[in-house]
């Protein structure tokens, strides 16, 4: 794309350093600060001393077949990953000599060779390094060519000689055979065409694989002749400099050594950059769009619009009411006119030469963000102050009653029916339907987050762009959500644009993004359907990783098929049909294994580690150069872990506390193509568990265990039994003497009253008329009283009357007696079906003496005629209720009386409880409630 700037005014970058400086700050001018900076332009990267080279004197570079880059330098031989040099530790019998050419070659099986100018030559391969011929005298010829032989081994060109080197010593061929000749000659010719050092020792050219052919001239001028044979000024590489060697890698990046300024990586361009050198008036560019007849129209942050027609870039001022203004959207009608929004609140359309504000005085149409002309010829207008509908002059505001929620609108665009979509900064997603808006999102839909651009490519597919929550898709029904869990690299997207070649291009502020149609379409049918997404940033030649959102449009197709995208250095386009993909899939490799802070050697491919919980460490690499700080890493421990971990570009991975057990370590790399590993680095660890941990101590353990428990638990039952049985003595014991007492107490103590009796009785009749009959008599009824005593200390002490049948038919027979002789009648209601239980004397007494004094307050103070006893037994609490109808209690009787509160105390010491209440009709009503299988009281 050729574009002249009117008028020309392009900065001249000041050379200030020398050497390797002044080419980088020229290759800075030349791809940056350049007018137009394009695909088939190259960025520029340097390695030196203080990126970790060893020095700047780099003699020679090589891949090896497992990918890793190695450079000799004058100090020692490194390994280089894109990120780290890991250097090869010198021996002491091979110095490295700091003049001359050495030189770097590899072999099959990852082996890497290093010649010196004096004749030595060193083998690498797994990390060690083997001599095999010493470092001569200065006149000794060095190793000029050395491949692998199809027969095995490797053959050399060591001068004029040839040798072979296959299992032992190397062996020189007097008389080579035809195929080595032959071998060596091709290698020579193809060691000229791929930049390597020639028998004159100067880089031969090298051809990369787009033809492209890179040179080096006696002046250090590095150029690159492009296969039509056009000549790109590469920096200038003063003598001093002294290119060594040129190198192309797997994935297509040209690498240049140096004697004097290190390393240096040129990579093809993505992209095309048109910045402020070019013309345009103001580097930051806001909005991009092509009208209908070619012609470019750039909004930029300093105010007013920039044009490109035919090369030729012309600025606009967008002069209104307001004065100046930044452009906030830039929009061409269905009838070709040009119209242009502006931050400080007009709207502007062209007209012939300049723009002319348009609804001057109303103060409705201002601060858009959006225009869209719809089928019917109307205007809408979108901003901060809602959604507005122009039919002519008439400007009409769009409410809530037509189906807008309110809020800012930050994008309008047409439908697969042209029909109008409005996203709004609050999260809404709006469509026309005949003159009414349906609400197809609403902020929960999105996440709350601002949409920043639509998409309809289908009527079943809505693109959703937001500013902070990723990508949406509505596929008519519902919303599917694309965010870092599915690969997104930035959530921030600031528009979106389809290609029409099924991928789908997002700027955002990490960088543009790009994902295939159809991978995101399948992650909605299949949730582990990978998605493939492709990042750019500035090693891709973008001058700012950061694209500008908030202003509508911020990305567009040309009508060539280009993207553009606007950024705060300059508009940035892509040609997608161009634009290559890295195919080449990252290698991984473990690097180091970090075992409580002890770094590990594997044995057979297998890690033993322990006695116990340790803590590990995996560092690892991926290989690829042409962008190494978008590799990103999963990994996982199976054994602890099923499920990869997503770890970013972070290159090593740490478990703290790994229990004993059989592990397998994993990792993964993907490239910033969204290319992942073939294969994982694996390592398999091995935790040795503490002897008490491993399964023989454990099964021995738990027996022993189940022993002392199983002796344990037989001494306790067999001391709770001792302790029964002990129990059960005592309480045989004292139901004996129970019993003994009962038996002395009813034939001796109880005869001997009854005989009193008798003879008081008898005294009384001979005394008949005396002054002793009165006492006689007194003396009769006290021993009779003294007997009845006797009889219930007899009934409560005897265990044969520990049971509830003895006590009801004890109350009964009691109340019957005592209620006769105070002349009241007594009814006796007793449930049927009452079982024998075993009640403790204990609670049978205290029942019997609260029951007793029930009936002595109805006899002493109820004046009733009639008394009830009914006994009934409902879910093991035994009931017995003593009625009267006499004159009833007061509240006084209840709250002070003794007597009443010995109900209380009686019914405490069996566990039972009592109530009194005033019976209906008169009288009082006392019930005995007594659980019948408490355990026994305390007193007994």
């Amino acid at each position: 794309m050729n574009i002249e700037a009117s008028p020309a005014t392009h900065p001249q970058p000041s050379l200030m350093r020398r050497g390797w400086a002044v080419a980088v700050m020229l290759l800075f001018y030349l791809l940056v600060c350049a007018p137009v900076h394009g695909q088939g332009q190259y960025s520029f990267r340097a390695w030196q001393s203080e990126d970790g080279l060893p020095v700047n004197n780099v003699r020679s570079i090589v891949q090896s077949t497992d990918g890793h880059l190695w450079i000799a330098t004058a100090e020692s031989v490194a390994r280089f990953d894109g990120v780290d040099f890991e250097r090869v530790a010198q021996l002491q019998d091979f110095p490295y000599p700091h003049s001359g050419d050495n030189r770097l070659f590899a072999t099959a099986g990852d082996s890497v060779w290093f010649s010196s100018s004096r004749g030595g030559l060193l083998h690498l391969v797994g990390g060690v390094a083997t001599i095999v011929w010493k470092d001569g005298a200065a006149d000794s010829p060095p190793v000029t060519q050395l491949m692998d032989h199809p027969q095995g081994g490797v053959v050399l060109r060591r001068g004029a000689e040839i040798w072979m080197i296959r299992t032992g010593a190397p062996e020189k061929l007097d008389k080579p055979d035809e195929t080595t000749l032959r071998l060596l000659g091709d290698d020579l010719m193809a060691r000229a065409s791929k930049g390597r050092l020639g028998p004159d020792g100067m880089p031969g050219r090298l051809v990369d694989r787009g033809a492209s052919v890179w040179s080096v001239s006696p002046a250090g001028e590095l150029t690159v002749t492009s296969p039509e044979g056009v000549r790109l000024n590469m920096p200038r590489v003063s003598k001093d400099s002294h290119v060594t060697e040129l190198l192309e890698d797997r994935e297509g990046n040209i690498w240049v050594a140096t004697a004097l300024n290190g390393l240096g990586l040129f990579r093809e361009d993505r992209v095309e950059v048109v910045n402020a050198a070019a013309g345009l008036s103001e580097g930051a560019v806001l909005a991009v769009i092509e009208d209908s007849r070619g012609k470019v129209w750039l909004g930029n942050r300093r105010g007013g619009v920039d044009r490109i027609v035919d090369g030729k870039i012309e600025h606009y001022d967008l002069t209104g009411s307001s004065g100046t203004g930044t452009v906030s959207a830039l929009y061409e009608d269905r009838d070709g006119r040009l119209w242009a929004a502006s931050t400080d609140g007009p709207v502007f359309r062209w007209k012939d030469t300049r723009f002319v504000e348009q609804f001057e005085g109303n103060t409705a149409v201002s601060h858009i963000n959006a225009i869209y002309h719809d089928s019917k010829g109307a205007l809408w207008f979108g901003g901060q102050g809602g959604l507005l509908r122009s039919t002519g002059r008439r400007v009409s505001v769009i409410g809530t009653e037509t189906g807008f929620p309110g809020g800012e609108v930050t994008v309008m665009t047409g439908g697969a029916s042209n029909e109008l979509w409005v996203g709004t900064a609050q999260g809404f997603v709006l469509r026309d339907t005949d003159g009414r808006l349906e609400m197809i999102a609403v902020p929960s839909d999105l996440s709350y987050s601002r949409v920043s651009s639509i998409l309809v490519t289908a009527a079943d597919q809505v693109w959703v762009a937001t500013l902070g929550a990723g990508l949406f898709l509505y596929d008519g029904t519902r919303w599917h959500r694309f965010d870092r869990s599915q690969g997104l690299p930035d959530l921030r997207l600031t528009h979106v644009v389809d290609d029409q070649q099924d991928h789908l291009w997002f700027g955002s502020t990490g960088g543009i993004l790009r994902a295939s149609r159809s991978d995101l379409l399948g992650r909605t049918r299949q949730s582990e359907a990978p998605i493939h997404w492709l990042r750019m940033d500035r090693s891709d030649g973008l001058p700012t990783r950061e694209c500008v959102g908030g202003h509508h449009p911020a990305g567009w197709r040309f009508n060539d098929g280009s993207i553009w995208f606007p950024t705060s250095l300059g508009v940035v386009r892509i040609d997608p049909s161009r634009t290559m993909v890295n195919r080449t899939p990252p290698e991984v490799f473990l690097r180091k294994i970090i075992a409580n802070g002890i770094t590990q050697k594997p044995v057979g491919g297998e890690l033993r580690l322990g006695p116990g919980r340790i803590r590990l460490e995996f560092l690892y690499h991926g290989l690829n150069f042409s962008a190494p700080e978008k590799v990103t890493y999963r990994t996982r421990l199976v054994g602890l872990e099923e499920n990869w971990r997503e770890v970013g570009t972070q290159r090593q991975t740490a478990y703290e506390a790994v229990p004993p057990g059989s592990y397998r370590f994993e990792v993964l790399a993907m490239n910033g193509d969204g290319l992942l590993s073939p294969m994982p680095a694996v390592m398999d660890v091995v935790v040795k568990p503490h002897f008490w941990e491993t399964a023989w101590f454990v099964a021995q353990a738990v027996i022993i265990t189940i022993l002392v428990a199983g002796c344990v638990g037989w001494l306790i039952a067999r001391s709770r039994l001792k302790r029964r049985i002990s129990l059960l003595k005592i309480k045989n014991t004292r139901e004996v003497e129970r019993a003994r007492i009962a038996r002395d107490l009813h034939d001796e103590l109880g005869a001997s009253l009854t005989e009193i009796a008798l003879l008081a009785d008898l005294g009384a009749e001979q005394a008949s008329g005396s002054a002793f009959q009165k006492q006689l008599d007194e003396l009769s009824h006290k021993a009779r009283m003294l007997g009845l005593t006797l009889d219930e200390i007899v009934w409560a002490v005897s265990p044969r009357e520990d049971t509830l049948a003895s006590l009801l038919d004890y109350l009964a027979s009691f109340a019957t007696e005592f209620l006769d002789r105070a002349g009241m009648v007594l009814r006796i209601n007793i449930a049927s079906g009452m079982p024998d239980l075993p009640l403790d004397a204990t609670v049978r007494h205290s029942v019997f003496l609260a029951v007793r004094e029930a009936f002595n307050n109805i006899v002493k103070h109820s004046s009733a005629k009639s008394a009830w006893l009914n006994v009934s037994l409902a879910e093991d609490v035994l009931e017995i209720t003593v009625e009267d109808d006499g004159k009833g209690v007061d509240d006084y009787a209840l709250s002070r009386g003794h007597g009443l509160k010995n109900f209380e105390v009686r019914m405490q010491a069996c566990g039972g409880a009592s109530r009194i209440t005033l019976r209906e009709g008169g009288g009082t009503v006392v019930r005995f409630l007594v659980p019948v299988l408490a355990p026994e009281s305390q007193s007994s």
